[in-house]
């Protein structure tokens, strides 16, 4: 049996309604398939000690996006792209501090 939340048509900005599990069941595979790729890159890149935050920055990324009137699916691209800024701005950082100590 699904929850009551779920049973629910949610009405869209633009009047229309939308299945909330038909949303989710399209949403969801494409943002764990695009988070689970940018986790993997950031593996092979940057290393463990980089993937927790980068996942974190994603995620809350996601969270934040202006979700577009009536079907549309956000683009999780844009999450991934936003979420790799973060991660290049930590790892810029770290290695100016890093070539600052060696000048010591």
């Amino acid at each position: 049996m699904k929850a009551p939340i779920y049973q629910e048509k949610a009405t869209l900005i633009d009047g229309t309604t939308d299945d909330c599990v038909g949303f989710s069941d399209r949403l969801l595979p494409r943002a764990e398939k695009e988070l689970g790729a940018f986790a993997r890159a950031v593996n092979k890149l940057f290393g463990s000690a980089q993937v927790d935050q980068s996942i974190e920055d994603w995620v809350e990324e996601f969270e934040s996006i202006d979700w577009p009137t009536g079907a549309a699916i956000p683009d999780c691209r844009r999450v991934t792209i936003v979420a790799a800024a973060r991660l290049a701005s930590r790892v810029e950082i770290k290695t100016e501090d890093q070539e600052k100590e060696n000048h010591r």
